[in-house]
């Protein structure tokens, strides 16, 4: 009785650190070769789309979520990377996974709690709200948060990466992604 009980704690920690949502290969693909075209607004309600992308070499879009502890510690990570990339035409976006309901519909209380977190780790690259296109075309082929998404100036898909990283690890991946823009 002892051994069925521990091994079914380890199938649920395993499944917990894995992650349960397997998506098949052809939904992960769905959006892998358009373009990205979206139009929403940042958690300030300032509007942000598609072409504020078309401003940089490549844009990086983390999507994260306020109740995942790993998201919210690369946070700072993300803002060094968004300041030392600048001059290389790199930016930083993040899409805050939680600041909409199932609905559509503002979640104030999620929002309330991105923006302390924000400010407690200085982020000053924007933050978006989900628009249909954004969860249809990146958050519904996600596996794991945080995951975030590599995209040139026309919004193609260049490459995906999933869970977090520290500022050395972002380094590393975008100097490739940039080799890759540039051929």
């Amino acid at each position: 009785m002892r051994k069925t009980a521990i091994a079914i704690c380890l199938v649920l920690l395993v499944c917990l650190l894995v992650g349960c949502q397997k998506k098949s290969e052809d939904e992960q693909e769905t959006s892998a070769n358009a373009s990205l075209n979206f139009q929403t607004t940042t958690l300030n309600g300032d509007a942000f789309t598609s072409d504020d992308i078309a401003e940089n070499k490549l844009t990086i879009i983390n999507v994260w979520a306020t109740w995942c502890p790993p998201c919210v510690a690369e946070l700072p990570h993300l803002q060094k990377i968004n300041e030392a990339f600048q001059d290389e035409g790199v930016a930083v976006v993040g899409v805050l996974q939680d600041g909409v309901t199932e609905l559509g519909k503002r979640d104030d209380e999620a929002i309330e709690l991105a923006n302390a977190l924000l400010t407690d780790a200085d982020v000053q690259y924007p933050i978006l709200l989900p628009d249909d296109a954004l969860q249809h075309n990146l958050i519904r082929t996600m596996q794991y948060f945080p995951t975030t998404f590599f995209l040139d100036r026309e919004g193609n898909l260049i490459q995906r990466v999933e869970g977090a990283r520290d500022y050395e690890g972002w380094s590393e991946i975008i100097r490739k992604a940039l080799e890759e823009v540039d051929k």
